[in-house]
């Protein structure tokens, strides 16, 4: 309600990477559907309060593990991650980066929207991978 009497709002979800898709994810059964279901939310969301001035979107960062999660892209630029397309770790900063935008007020076309933040890393389907 504040949001829309003030005419400005920036609501942002949580996701993985290919949670638009609903991938099957092994062992996180109950975590997929629920990322899915908050996929689709967004999405509605996003255009029931759009004339209020309220964006609705959802970030889905990659695999950031243990220090990563604090750590920052200078840092992460200096160990090498060969798992990584980009060649380097995601950081917190990376996901920073992104809702920050998000939440400017000229990012007002962006709504709707499902943004994954990987390095180019298949999360979801990183544990059934086989080395070539």
């Amino acid at each position: 309600p504040i949001m829309k009497k003030q005419q400005f709002g920036r609501i942002i979800t949580y996701g993985f990477q290919d949670v638009e898709h609903t991938p099957g994810w092994m062992y996180r059964a109950a975590f997929s559907a629920a990322k899915s279901g908050l996929a689709s939310l967004t999405k509605s969301l996003a255009l029931e309060v759009a004339e209020y001035g309220i964006t609705v979107n959802m970030v889905c960062p990659g695999d950031i593990v243990g220090d990563m999660k604090e750590s920052d892209i200078i840092k992460a630029r200096l160990l090498e991650d060969n798992e990584t397309p980009v060649g380097r770790s995601g950081t917190g900063e990376d996901i920073a980066r992104i809702i920050e935008f998000l939440c400017d007020e000229n990012s007002d076309m962006i709504t709707g929207s499902i943004i994954s933040a990987s390095g180019g890393v298949d999360v979801v389907h990183k544990s059934k991978k086989t080395s070539p």
